[in-house]
């Protein structure tokens, strides 16, 4: 073999890599482009290995464990939080927020089956009633757990927007 020959299969190898990468985040760009928060969707999907290689709806299936993962780590909050307040009003507003962000979990788990099994409708509509929780928690303990409520949000529209692109 030709060194000739050598560095035009690395050239043609490096090529192929980059045409994949760009194609990916041509991809996740588009995607991006469907939600509220661009910059948002970009940061949480780039920080996501399996974001390189994935379609539409493996970012849909990706926003969905993300959702669920900040859901689950806000629910952990908020009961290290209800744990320790003595307010018994502060307590009922912080119960009233874990109720619905574990009311939240299930269809959000559902939604990620429906969407793994293309009933891409099917996975919209389990999205609807979780993606109220982070505002009506907002709307009940103020700037607590803003940042967490505002990317669980965050999180959940953006699943629910892949999926409406797919319907």
């Amino acid at each position: 073999m030709r060194p000739y020959d050598v560095s035009c299969g690395l050239l043609l190898i490096l090529f192929l890599a980059l045409s994949s990468l760009s194609s990916a985040t041509e991809t996740m760009e588009k995607a991006c482009n469907l939600t509220i928060d661009y910059h948002f969707c970009m940061k949480s999907l780039k920080a996501d290995p399996r974001s390189r290689s994935a379609d539409l709806r493996g970012l849909g299936a990706i926003a969905i464990d993300l959702s669920i993962a900040h859901a689950n780590a806000t629910t952990s909050k908020l009961e290290t939080l209800h744990a320790n307040a003595s307010n018994p009003y502060t307590k009922n507003k912080l119960e009233a927020c874990l109720i619905l962000y574990r009311n939240a979990l299930p269809p959000l788990q559902l939604a990620a089956e429906f969407l793994a099994s293309k009933h891409f409708g099917v996975a919209k509509a389990m999205m609807e009633a979780p993606v109220f929780a982070p505002g009506s928690c907002e709307g009940l303990l103020g700037h607590v757990l803003a940042t967490e409520n505002d990317s669980v949000f965050n999180l959940m529209l953006m699943a629910r927007r892949f999926a409406e692109a797919l319907a």
